[in-house]
């Protein structure tokens, strides 16, 4: 018989804290409005929270909430009670688009209450200094095309497309939205970027804001919306028959060597889109190749990013190497070699979205989009989503060594941890194993230290 004392999850202790700091749920509760017509069960923030808390515990499925419902002791530890998988899909069928758009204005305002909890120094790099909003898109492959808004994505998947934005020197998640595998960023994201720079300046953030996307962003339209908000970006170049006209006119010594990418060079090329904001330039960044590096299967990678008169050289044995390309459309100001190589290599480094991506994936139940429903599949995203900044909220205030660690490592180190509920004295205990106990212990001092940030 399962002994109800005991649980494997008194690391949510940690995230019941977290909330009484920050004031999670409260500003969920705010931001997401009222999500039913009687005011009696779970608030739309506390589900929230519950959803989170679930995929944060690493279940990957809605029969995660009976797990959690089962676990009495663990469960009992989070602000509210969790409820049953088939009430959780019934909750989070309620939430439609302005709800979720309410959840990442309330997100923004508690990332500004932990960035509170920074060191002065590092709190005014983040707030203070450049910010990059880097945009992307990840498939979410599925299994049945009755799932509502899931269609098969130009790569054959049967897939919903999560479209994201991440401020990359906070390391969280600013806005989102599920729609079906072949949405297209350049027509969605204009409406995400007003929401993310409204998300990051509601978190404090003051410097200037740079939008870096690869080329499914490469649109006039985007630049533009991009520059009517006062940023801005950096976005991949599709490879086009102007731009190889251009790199031929580069001469020789004006290619100058990439940063931290041994044989790769960049340039400022003369040419700018047409109808693009006023200032807009590319850089190009050329890398060489021996003949014996590329193929002739039209597939490859690689040789799509060689020129065709150059590849067509190399595979008729005429010439013994060529350069592949790749662009950035910018409207930064670029003059020095240095300014360009700097520009390239940290386009080049933008990989923090793509971390988000698979944190969430590998330790957040993002792998797969479990109910038929587009609005569950929907908050199931927002659910690993809050995770991901649950994390991120955590180990601002509680760190845990010096670089940030994923969903899965806080998990194992911090929530996944066994511990017994006792009743001596009148007094209620959680007692961890003599591993956890001392790391458990710190954490919740240092949350608690942080008390003062919730306003009153």
């Amino acid at each position: 018989m399962p002994n109800g004392s005991l649980t494997e999850n008194g690391g949510l202790v940690l995230v019941a804290e977290l909330d009484r700091t920050l004031g999670i749920t409260a500003a969920l509760d705010t931001g997401i409005g009222p999500v039913k017509m009687r005011d009696r069960g779970l608030s739309g923030g506390e589900f929230a929270l519950a959803l989170a808390a679930v995929q944060l515990c690493g279940e990957d499925h809605l029969v995660g909430f009976d797990r959690l419902r089962a676990d009495t002791v663990g469960e009992g530890l989070l602000p509210a009670p969790v409820p049953a998988a088939t009430t959780a899909a019934t909750l989070a069928a309620r939430f439609k688009q302005v709800q979720r758009e309410g959840l990442e204005r309330a997100s923004s305002q508690v990332t500004a209450r932990a960035l509170a909890a920074l060191p002065i120094t590092e709190r005014a790099r983040i707030l203070t200094g450049p910010v990059t909003i880097d945009l992307d898109a990840k498939d979410i492959e599925v299994y049945s095309t009755r799932k509502e808004q899931i269609v098969r994505s130009y790569k054959g998947e049967i897939a919903g497309r999560v479209h994201a934005a991440h401020w990359a020197q906070a390391g969280v998640l600013l806005a989102a939205d599920l729609l079906d595998g072949r949405s297209d960023g350049r027509t969605q994201s204009p409406d995400q970027i007003d929401r993310a720079v409204d998300a990051a300046r509601a978190a404090g953030a003051t410097g200037r804001i740079l939008f870096q996307g690869d080329s499914g962003y490469y649109s006039g339209k985007v630049a533009e919306k991009i520059v009517a908000r006062g940023g801005l970006f950096r976005l991949g170049v599709p490879r086009s028959k102007p731009l190889w006209r251009a790199v031929a006119r580069v001469y020789e010594d004006d290619w100058t060597d990439a940063l931290d990418y041994p044989g790769a060079q960049v340039a400022l090329l003369d040419y700018a889109p047409t109808g693009w904001p006023d200032g807009t330039r590319v850089i190009a960044r050329r890398v060489r190749y021996d003949a014996a590096e590329l193929s002739a299967d039209p597939r490859s990678r690689r040789s799509r990013t060689v020129g065709r008169d150059q590849l067509a050289l190399v595979l008729d044995g005429i010439a013994d190497t060529a350069y592949a390309y790749s662009f950035i459309a910018t409207d930064e100001e670029l003059d020095l070699d240095e300014e360009i190589a700097r520009a390239e290599w940290e386009f080049r480094r933008r990989t923090s979205i793509e971390e988000l991506f698979r944190d969430t994936a590998h330790g957040a139940g993002l792998n797969h989009l479990p109910s038929g429903s587009h609005a569950v599949n929907s908050m199931w995203m927002w659910g690993a989503l809050l995770a991901y900044n649950l994390s991120a909220w955590l180990q601002m205030l509680a760190p845990i060594g010096t670089a940030r660690r994923r969903i899965a490592t806080v998990r194992r180190l911090l929530i996944a941890r066994a511990a017994r509920w006792t009743l001596t004295a009148r007094r209620h205990e959680l007692h961890f194993t003599t591993a956890a106990a001392d790391l458990i212990a710190q954490a919740l001092a240092r949350i608690r230290a942080h008390r003062p940030l919730l306003p009153a």
